[in-house]
């Protein structure tokens, strides 16, 4: 797979051009946004892309209507809604960084962590 390198404005208009419901392309796309992208953020950036796509009219008919995919990005973006999760697996002890949505810590957007190996959470 190639890279692009684009700036975080180029970026911005393109998720913005993704706003759920869309073709399938766009949204495997809004999935890396979410599952992928997000990773490669700064923590600026990640608050202004949160900001920048809330403030589009698309985004919140989505939040409105009850759209998973926009009720997904706004769980994972939202800097209030970011947690370190402990857990201890097999006697494996581990922390990621999690985002919470309907009473469940993800780390990506098919991902839970189980409650039963979570010994911790932190805002």
């Amino acid at each position: 797979m190639s890279r692009f390198n684009i700036d975080f404005f180029e970026f911005s208009f393109l998720v913005e051009a993704c706003i759920p419901p869309r073709p399938i392309a766009r949204a495997m796309f809004w999935d890396d946004v979410i599952d992928i992208h997000y990773n490669f953020l700064t923590d600026n950036e990640r608050v202004r892309l949160f900001e920048w796509i809330n403030r589009n009219s698309c985004m919140q008919d989505g939040i409105e209507q009850g759209n998973e995919d926009c009720l997904l990005f706004n769980a994972r973006f939202n800097p209030d809604n970011q947690y370190k999760v402990h857990t201890n697996y097999n006697d494996k002890l581990e922390v990621y960084n999690a985002f919470k949505l309907n009473d469940r810590y993800y780390i990506k957007k098919n991902t839970s962590i189980e409650d039963k190996y979570i010994v911790k959470v932190e805002k």
